[in-house]
């Protein structure tokens, strides 16, 4: 089995590509295989990165030395708000039929995933 380097979360990076990926093909599946196609390899390309990344970020956050409350506000706020700003940033480029709605699904699984390792402490 393949290990996650201490930077990168591999099992949960695979799952949101693929989660979010189908989502966001089923979301513009409308405008034709080929906009829906290319939203989905920009969803899942993203979501196995930044997912990786960011829950790193978020259990970094947790650890600092500040009061609990506020290091939860911080793993949850600032990778959220990333998050969103880069998907819709990334959707907005020319391919991804329906942009805003394509958003959805990642801000949602974020936000979800943030909260549930910062509540696991992880």
């Amino acid at each position: 089995m393949l290990r996650s380097p201490a930077w990168f979360d591999l099992p949960m990076a695979s799952l949101a590509a693929a989660v979010s990926g189908f989502l966001v093909g089923w979301i513009n599946i409308g405008s034709g295989f080929l906009p829906a196609a290319t939203a989905v390899l920009k969803q899942a390309a993203y979501a196995f990165i930044a997912t990786g990344l960011i829950l790193q970020l978020c259990r970094w956050l947790l650890r600092r030395p500040v009061p609990r409350v506020q290091a939860t506000a911080m793993a949850i706020a600032f990778p959220l708000l990333t998050t969103i700003a880069l998907l819709y940033l990334l959707h907005s480029l020319k391919g991804t039929p329906e942009p805003l709605l394509s958003v959805i699904p990642g801000a949602a699984l974020t936000l979800t995933g943030l909260v549930l390792v910062s509540s696991r402490k992880l």
